[in-house]
């Protein structure tokens, strides 16, 4: 169900109520057409009939047959009384229907005659059989049955063949299959108004998520369920309070960046004027020290109001200038992927080297004596995975690592330097063009850093 969206929960429920529905309805209608079974029903229905028809004519006042037969004359049979017996060349002798209406009537063998035609006999035994009437299997149904009167004429009782028309049939049916039919109506009518009321709701999402905290998205779903225009409305309020908020806290940080150098500036004049060499120079490595701990910081609070360029960048070619770099250093390092074609996304490739030397500069640092770094596209994105043979992360930190200041104990401590803003910032780029950092356990023991970034088309 987690899987399942909102129009798809509509769904569900309806068509949960539907079935429940159509049960219920099958289950009274069943009742119902048990409760209206007649009691005297038979296996045999025409047939017997018809031998009660035979009975009472058999048995009545001659002035009393013409009201007899407008009474048992219906849908299934029609009884009239000839002069003469009807030709039965097209029609084919049932024995068996015979000796079952004799036993009805009390007649002897010869008074009573009934037939079956091909149609019936096709319909109820199949074609071998009606093609071959002396090897049936089994009886066809009654298609005409002939009685002798005491007074030397003939009833002739004729089954009725019903032609079944479509409206007849459809008003014929139960009511359960008339609340299925109709409810798979509702159901397409009710997907079709929940697609079309989500759709403000859909492209409200849509909006949030372009939102970078620059500016608000214009007019966001103006029409739609009034809840839906007030989530709209409460949307773009907090939209304009971010991007004020954000505005501010640009200028905040310039300001501050600003004034912060300025006394910086002044402090290292001051310290380079201290006669004693040794005192001076620790106070010089302290302002730098400070220096650069403010202009990390500062970088890091003011990532997410920078705007990120969107120009093509050769992954690959940012990852061997870094990785040529800290060879001639005498780093052990190695590089597979550097010949990756097509690498390239669309980003700052300022920034985006920025992130590299960091993951690159952390592996070094950390690792005892070798670093892997690899480049590779896969399924619509790059990737730069960075390897080292070091202490490793502790599962339980791989996602603390990339929070401000947070330190793992074991590897990164103040011996090795460091502000513990470095991955904060990297992945703070990363997600800034679309893509994101993870920490996982490398085959050698050490950490493995992967970097994934949408490819450019």
């Amino acid at each position: 169900m987690a899987r399942v969206g909102l129009l798809g929960r509509i769904m569900l429920l309806l068509l949960g109520a539907l079935s429940l529905l159509v049960v219920v309805t099958f289950g009274i209608d069943q009742w119902q057409r048990g409760q209206e079974r007649s009691p005297y029903a038979t296996r045999f229905p025409r047939l017997d009939q018809a031998g009660g028809i035979m009975a009472l004519l058999r048995d009545a006042d001659p002035a009393q047959r013409a009201a007899i037969l407008r009474a048992v004359n219906g849908e299934a049979l029609r009884a009239e009384i000839v002069d003469a017996p009807p030709d039965e060349m097209a029609l084919i002798r049932e024995p068996v229907l015979e000796a079952r209406l004799n036993r009805l009537t009390g007649e002897a063998a010869d008074g009573i005659r009934a037939f079956t035609s091909v149609d019936m006999l096709y319909r109820d035994n199949g074609p071998a059989d009606a093609a071959n009437g002396n090897r049936r299997k089994s009886i066809g149904s009654l298609a005409l049955a002939t009685y002798r009167l005491p007074d030397g004429r003939t009833l002739v009782v004729s089954a009725i063949t019903r032609h079944h028309s479509l409206m007849p049939w459809l008003l014929g049916q139960p009511l359960s299959l008339w609340v299925a039919a109709l409810g798979l109506i509702v159901a397409g009518l009710v997907t079709i108004g929940a697609r079309h009321e989500l759709g403000p709701l859909r492209r409200l999402t849509e909006a949030v998520s372009r939102f970078d905290g620059r500016a608000a998205e214009p007019a966001l779903a103006q029409q739609g369920a009034p809840e839906i225009r007030h989530l709209a409305q409460a949307v773009q309020v907090m939209q304009e309070r971010i991007v004020g908020l954000m505005g501010e806290r640009s200028m905040l940080i310039g300001a501050i960046s600003h004034d912060l150098k300025t006394y910086l500036t002044r402090m290292r004049l001051r310290a380079e004027r201290v006669a004693e060499p040794e005192r001076r120079d620790r106070l010089v490595e302290d302002v730098d020290a400070m220096t650069a701990l403010i202009e990390t910081s500062l970088g890091f609070a003011r990532g997410t109001a920078a705007e990120i360029g969107r120009t093509p960048v050769d992954l690959a070619d940012i990852v061997a200038v870094e990785v040529a770099e800290h060879a001639a250093q005498g780093a052990q390092i190695s590089l597979s992927g550097e010949e990756v074609p097509d690498a390239t996304v669309a980003g700052d490739a300022v920034a985006l080297r920025r992130v590299v030397a960091n993951l690159i500069g952390n592996a070094v640092k950390f690792g005892r004596s070798s670093v892997a770094v690899a480049v590779r596209r896969a399924e619509g994105a790059c990737e730069v995975v960075v390897e080292d043979d070091g202490p490793g992360i502790p599962e339980e930190e791989r996602s603390a690592v990339f929070s401000p200041y947070y330190r793992v104990e074991r590897s990164r401590n103040r011996r090795t330097g460091g502000t513990g803003l470095g991955l904060a910032i990297a992945r703070q780029i990363a997600e800034a063009h679309g893509g994101t950092i993870v920490a996982e356990a490398a085959p050698a023991g050490g950490a493995r850093l992967v970097m994934t970034l949408p490819a450019l088309a």
